[in-house]
């Protein structure tokens, strides 16, 4: 029904009336052309408005259930790649001189990471992977807002120039659209 609908309206119609040619192979003009080219171009003009206001109650009425492909590739994607982060992690700090503390903080959070996309394609929204997730990326947003009001404050006390206000606004400006990011994904 909403294939139907949404379908073309017309387009072959038209162009059928408008192939009609406008005069006989014997020089005489065809009957009612004109007539008909403004009777195909009045019927798709009624279907046009029809189908197109009938379309979207249509698609309520039919339920269609919602395409997860996408979703379902992306949360592929990204467990895929945070695996094999993990499983890399260890050579690549080698090779980097990485202490081991910055290793052990890399590999909790790609876990964190791991933990909260498998959440994800499990479809609980009160796993505690994507609880902690919503903590912590809450919490994070509710600091920077913090540190924006003191920056403002201290610019208003005259202790920091309007420079550095700029540029410590800048750091927190990309630090939540980072996080705000993070949220989409959740």
């Amino acid at each position: 029904m909403v294939s139907g609908l949404a379908g073309f309206r017309g387009a072959v119609s038209l162009a059928v009336a408008l192939s009609v040619p406008q005069t006989l192979d014997s020089g005489e003009p065809f009957p009612d052309r004109a007539f008909i080219v403004f009777v195909t171009s009045g019927v798709i003009v009624v279907t046009l408005v029809v189908q197109g206001l009938l379309l979207p109650g249509v698609v309520r009425w039919a339920r269609l259930p919602r395409d997860t492909s996408v979703d379902e590739e992306q949360i592929l994607a990204e467990t895929t790649a945070t695996e094999e982060a993990i499983e890399a992690l260890p050579q690549l700090a080698a090779e980097q001189g990485t202490t081991p503390q910055v290793v052990e903080w890399l590999r909790q959070e790609y876990e964190a990471n791991l933990a909260t996309v498998r959440a994800r394609r499990a479809g609980t929204d009160d796993d505690p992977a994507l609880l902690h997730n919503r903590h912590y990326t809450d919490l994070r947003l509710a600091l920077i807002a913090t540190k924006r009001a003191t920056v403002v404050r201290l610019r208003d006390e005259s202790q920091i120039d309007d420079t550095v206000l700029r540029r410590l606004q800048a750091a927190l400006d990309n630090e939540e659209v980072r996080l705000a990011g993070r949220e989409q994904v959740e």
